[in-house]
């Protein structure tokens, strides 16, 4: 029995005789296993607070049993409550004893549970109170999100995936590319930036942050989404949070299927597009999709009360096919996800859980010869060629109370990664960008590579309730493995990417203006490295008086990335991160509340940074003239899959040579990303059973981290000291914080002493990052009546300034922390303007509506206005950081091809300032029927994604120049849709529990 000596002191409004209130209250640790906790006042009906008066919860369908007694001022918290529904009675001697059934636990948050107890034999009527009483306004935490529970989802038409559920909550927007794995931007932040967790285990893709690993979505009890105020236990992230757990055994034996169809009759294609050659560009002729998934599930209890399983076994099958312009494709994706779950209540006071999942993926894709003139598919191209991804999760996690005002959850666990892929075909990749790219080879793939990546983490959380105080802390410790090696198709002479360019003017490949050649590059990585973190957190939740609550929370952190050798490229530590909240009941009474937050977050380098910058890197670039040509221009391929091709037109260009030395792939002096959070809000309870409320956010990047090429600084340095460069590369991509110095160490000389270098702020005159965003959210949210449920959101954001972040949607560069922003200062010239993930408005209407007692209507709609737009074209020679006497005269940013912010006159084109795309709609329903078959539960649903066939571009070629013969030419194909909305396909399900 667990008799606390106080918890946060909350006053709620007077309650008439018996009646019971429950709101959301205060916000609790990351429970080890996706825990809850309930805190409130009990009081006679005179208002009178009742010490040592009992509660006792039962979990419903477990069985299991968990009280508390509340201190001398009547209050109470119970912590570490398995997520779920319960039967609450409380008891007083000389008291009536009140029940209240069907109270329902959620992850991360905690209820509030206020009552009134009546004198035995007094005479006043009782008040029923059910789940309607449920305040929807939490007045211990301003933390922003939505939390769904699997039962709501079911009759919502919402595909697995968290990504699907993260697009309900406001302030969330879908990626502007293809390459980001459809992870949505938080608040402004690139989509590399948010975190994933799975009963208490950090699950986000471990090499690019973007998004989380598959999951099995059938054991998901419940997820929640945080986009904003978040509390110090969370870290790593500057987006957002998502955070769910897991179902688990009950004392019922429970055996159930689902089976799920999407016919590949039901989509409906969009139609081919064309570049202004006519050469088909997005080629829809051959598409053809089907996906048909079993989940098979059991769980119940071993012991009763106290030893529980969970069980599922979920195989999936994909078919996909598809044409480019010159293959078509034949891929089977088999994939037998599982996951199992024990759980083990050791008694009241200590409990004990251990699970596993698989989520190995498996394919084999055959590659054919293609004519799109014709529309009909050739040669096979090599053999079937075998992949495969995914890996294992393990977890074991503990949750227990101490005393009875001092609790502890703790987790340990390990989740793997593996992709391998092998070629079918010896074949190289081969491209023809004169004008917009066409494809020239029939590779089967262009690259080769291996890559393994284990993550091991471990973290133990405290709770300490005193007198009006809950004061939460802990630590988590992270460490990752890093093993890759990745090279380009090809064998011998043949092996690279292989592009056919028109030269500009001062081409580095030697060719002369309006000449066109063929370049040859090669790049090989190799590491075997790591990824350590580790950090320390204190929050205390202060009932400063009976209106007031002070959320002051600390998180501490540091981190570092090694090279193969062990040697640390990056170190950073005392990264203080405040987390503060306060929080004012306006009229006391919990009904409606004002708060306001402030928060700093910290972004890690990324695990991608030790493939990136830290492996050993070998690159190197050969420049060909063109040599026999078929009837359309292109270079003729020869017997090995390279183009014909002639003398070469320059000496081999070394880029990166593999040097792995910390000093000189990394600032000596660089400091952590960071970025501030300022929030200003109002929510107050309407219609009884809904809450409305309105949310001003300002978020503020405060500092960046790139990877910038300071080769032509350094020359200028190096010079100037008089120390001779034999170190045999042209690039020297270097770790830092734009805006500030850059300080080096390496034996550029080889005489055998390091030199020390410090590049100023001023000698690079790099633009520090800026990167803003402010909104105004409105949310309304709850249940209109007992049979109509809704979500909605109107949301207007501006996000601004001169970097997006890890990633760069402009040129579709899912890299994280190497994209092309600041790789020169020129690169950045008029770069200052609305960014990618701004979307100004956003609308969002989610919910379901029970037509009869079998029948539910599901429903899940928003329309965004587009991102903006951009003209990319070359640099100009003397304009901005080009201009002569600028630390970048050199203009090596002109060889990068068209990605900067001019047109193709060299006039200025600031960032986001040729308009937006078109606003994008998205519709989904869903019609579900639930009925009862000889005392079982049948579920059959129909969902129809995008019910309009939407067809906006979500993406575009912003390429607003080409290489003529005499300069630079306006690019026909600017504009071209590079990605649009998934097309209209329909998706069945029955589901059968026994």
């Amino acid at each position: 029995m667990r008799n606390n000596k106080n918890t946060t002191h909350i006053l709620s409004k007077t309650l008439l005789a018996s009646a019971l209130s429950m709101v959301m209250g205060a916000s609790t640790a990351v429970a080890a296993d996706g825990n809850s906790t309930v805190k409130g006042s009990i009081k006679s009906g005179q208002g009178i607070e009742l010490a040592q008066a009992q509660l006792t919860f039962t979990h419903n369908t477990k069985g299991l049993k968990f009280s508390v007694k509340t201190n001398t001022n009547g209050e109470y918290t119970i912590r570490n409550l398995p997520v779920g529904t319960y039967t609450v009675s409380i008891n007083k001697a000389g008291f009536e004893t009140l029940l209240e059934k069907n109270v329902e636990l959620s992850i991360g948050q905690a209820i509030i549970l206020d009552a009134q107890l009546l004198k035995e034999g007094q005479n006043i009527e009782r008040i029923a109170v059910t789940g309607t009483a449920i305040r929807r306004v939490d007045m211990g935490s301003s933390t922003a999100g939505v939390t769904f529970t699997d039962s709501e989802l079911k009759v919502m038409p919402v595909n697995t995936g968290f990504e699907s559920i993260a697009l309900l909550a406001p302030g969330t927007a879908q990626p502007g590319g293809d390459a980001f794995k459809g992870a949505s931007s938080f608040g402004g932040s690139s989509s590399a930036e948010n975190s994933y967790y799975f009963n208490g285990l950090n699950v986000t893709s471990i090499r690019s942050g973007l998004g989380s690993i598959r999951l099995p979505w059938e054991a998901i009890a419940q997820t929640q989404i945080k986009t904003g105020g978040i509390s110090p236990e969370f870290g790593g992230a500057l987006g957002g949070i998502v955070n769910a757990v897991s179902k688990s055994g009950d004392n019922e034996f429970t055996l159930g299927a689902e089976l799920r169809i999407d016919p590949s009759s039901s989509h409906s294609y969009h139609d081919s597009t064309y570049l202004d050659n006519g050469t088909i560009h997005l080629n829809t002729q051959q598409n053809y999709d089907s996906f048909k998934a079993l989940q098979v599930w059991t769980s119940g209890a071993i012991i009763e009360d106290s030893l529980f399983f969970y069980g599922l076994f979920a195989p999936r099958r994909e078919g996909s096919r598809w044409a480019g312009q010159t293959t078509y494709n034949d891929r089977s994706r088999d994939e037998d996800r599982w996951f199992t779950k024990l759980d083990w209540f050791i008694n009241e006071n200590h409990s004990v859980g251990i699970s596993a999942m698989n989520n190995k993926r498996e394919w084999t894709r055959q590659t054919y010869t293609y004519d799109w003139q014709r529309n009909t598919i050739g040669d096979k191209q090599g053999v079937a060629a075998p992949g495969e991804d995914g890996g294992k999760v393990y977890s074991v996690n503990y949750n227990g109370y101490l005393s009875d005002f001092f609790s502890v959850s703790a987790v340990v666990g390990r989740v793997t990664e593996n992709v391998e892929n092998i070629v079918a075909s010896t074949a190289p990749g081969v491209w023809d960008e004169r004008g917009s790219t066409v494809t020239l080879s029939s590779h089967t793939a262009s690259g080769v590579s291996e890559q393994e990546f284990i993550r091991d983490q471990a973290r133990l959380d405290f709770n300490i309730d005193l007198d009006y105080h809950a004061i939460l802390f802990g630590v988590d410790y992270t460490k990752v493995q890093v093993e890759y090696f990745e090279g380009q198709n090809g064998l011998a002479d043949a092996q690279g990417w292989w592009t056919v360019k028109t030269a500009g003017e001062n081409s580095i490949s030697g060719a002369a203006l309006g000449q066109d050649y063929i370049e040859r590059r090669v790049r090989t990585r190799t590491v075997d490295s790591e990824v350590k973190s580790l950090a320390f957190y204190v929050n205390d939740s202060w009932q400063v008086t009976e209106q007031l609550v002070f959320n002051l929370g600390l998180r501490y952190s540091q981190f570092e990335n090694t090279v193969t050798d062990g040697r640390a490229f990056v170190d950073m530590d005392n990264q203080l991160a405040p987390r503060l909240q306060a929080i004012y009941d306006l009229n006391g009474d919990g009904e409606s509340k004002v708060f306001v937050t402030y928060g700093r977050y910290f972004q890690p380098v990324s695990a991608n940074m030790n493939i990136t910058q830290g492996s050993a890197s070998v690159e190197w670039f050969e420049y060909f003239d063109l040599d026999q040509i078929d009837g359309n221009g292109y270079p003729v391929l020869l017997q090995d899959g390279s183009p014909s091709r002639g003398e070469m037109l320059r000496d081999r260009r070394w880029r990166q040579r593999g040097i792995t030395e910390p000093g000189l792939i990394a600032s000596s002096s660089l400091k952590p990303m960071y970025s501030d959070e300022f929030t200003l809000g109002y929510q107050t309870s309407i219609f009884d059973d809904m809450a409305f409320g309105v949310r001003a956010i300002y978020r503020d990047l405060g500092r960046s981290v790139e990877d910038t090429d300071v080769g032509p600084v350094l020359a200028k340095k190096l010079a100037e000291l008089g120390i001779q460069d034999n170190v045999g590369q042209g690039s020297y991509y270097v770790l830092n914080n734009p805006g500030e110095a850059i300080t080096m160490s390496y034996d550029f000389d080889g005489d055998g002493q390091a030199d020390d270098i410090t590049l100023t702020a001023e000698e690079l005159a790099l633009q520090q990052a800026v990167r803003k965003y402010l909104a105004l959210e409105f949310t309304l949210e709850g249940n209109i009546s007992d049979k109509l449920r809704i979500n909605a959101s109107y949301t207007w954001s501006h996000s601004y300034g001169n970097t997006e972040g890890l990633v760069k949607t402009d040129n579709n560069q899912a890299d994280p922390g190497w994209t092309t922003s600041y790789d020169y200062a020129d690169l950045m010239d008029n770069g200052y303007g609305n960014l990618p993930n701004d979307h100004r408005h956003s609308i969002k209407l989610s919910g379901s509506y029970d037509i009869t007692d079998e029948f539910t209507l599901g429903l899940v709609a928003r329309t965004t206005s587009g991102r903006p737009m951009n003209y990319f074209s070359k640099h100009p020679v003397g304009v901005d950081s080009c201009r002569n006497g600028s630390p970048w005269d050199d203009c090596v940013s002109k060889d990068y091809g068209h990605v900067s912010h001019y047109d193709e006159n060299g006039k200025a084109i600031p960032r986001g300032s040729v308009g937006e795309l078109p606003w994008a709609t998205i519709v989904d329903v869903s019609l579900s029927y639930s009925t009862d078959v000889l005392g079982h539960d049948l579920l059959l649903k129909g969902t129809i994604y995008n019910l309009l066939n939407s067809d906006k571009a979500l993406d575009i070629n912003e390429q607003r120049s080409l290489d003529g013969d005499n300069g630079l030419v306006v690019n026909p194909d600017y504009g071209l849709a590079t990605l649009r909305q998934t097309e209209r396909y329909a998706s069945l399900v029955a589901r059968f529990t026994f």
